[in-house]
């Protein structure tokens, strides 16, 4: 076997890994919502344990798989950002004879 395909299986492993945890972490909020009621203080540390457990989990797969995970952001989109010159910003197009000046 190559290393090519040892480190492709490695890497393979533990992405498999990581899901059967994401899979468990499932299990274990909807045990913990079913607790809220009984014990709030308890629900609300072990939400905080499962909050690192998770963020550890992105890490360890941004670093296999090789491409940054983004993170949802909230806030008020901006306008895009459109070239002036090609006439996008203004709703018409250019006519292809203007561009072969």
């Amino acid at each position: 076997m190559k290393i090519n395909e040892r480190e492709q299986l490695i890497k393979l492993d533990i992405l498999e890994s990581l899901a059967r945890s994401q899979r468990a972490l499932a299990r274990i909020i909807e045990s913990v919502a079913d607790s809220v009621e009984s014990s709030p203080q308890l629900a609300g540390q072990i939400a905080d344990n499962l909050t690192s457990i998770v963020g550890y989990q992105r890490i360890l797969a941004k670093k296999i798989i090789g491409l940054p995970i983004r993170l949802k952001q909230k806030g008020i989109p901006r306008q895009p950002w459109l070239n002036a010159s090609t006439g996008v910003h203004q709703g018409k197009r250019k006519s292809p004879s203007s561009s072969k000046e």
